[in-house]
């Protein structure tokens, strides 16, 4: 790479790392974001379903601890699960 690119690349890197948190905030919140993420899982839901019901097979000491941390949430404590 020529010296031009070098220095436009090390600025580039220089920008993003004094606006980071703000640019991440900007993703974060990006609906175009949100709606790419929406088309992918249903795409690949059941690939997904999969891998989770997997995960939990072979992880079954995790998944009770997961389960007992959203049944003894704050908010999860005035309703009753619905499952």
């Amino acid at each position: 790479m020529s010296n031009q690119n070098v220095l436009r690349k090390e600025q580039k890197q220089e920008w993003y790392q004094r606006n980071k948190e703000r640019i991440l905030e900007k993703e974060k919140n990006s609906k175009r974001k949100k709606e790419t993420q929406r088309e992918w899982y249903l795409k690949n839901r059941k690939q997904c379903i999969e891998r989770s019901i997997k995960w939990g097979k072979s992880n079954p000491e995790a998944r009770e601890l997961i389960v007992h941390r959203y049944t003894h949430k704050k908010h999860t404590q005035k309703k009753a699960l619905q499952w």
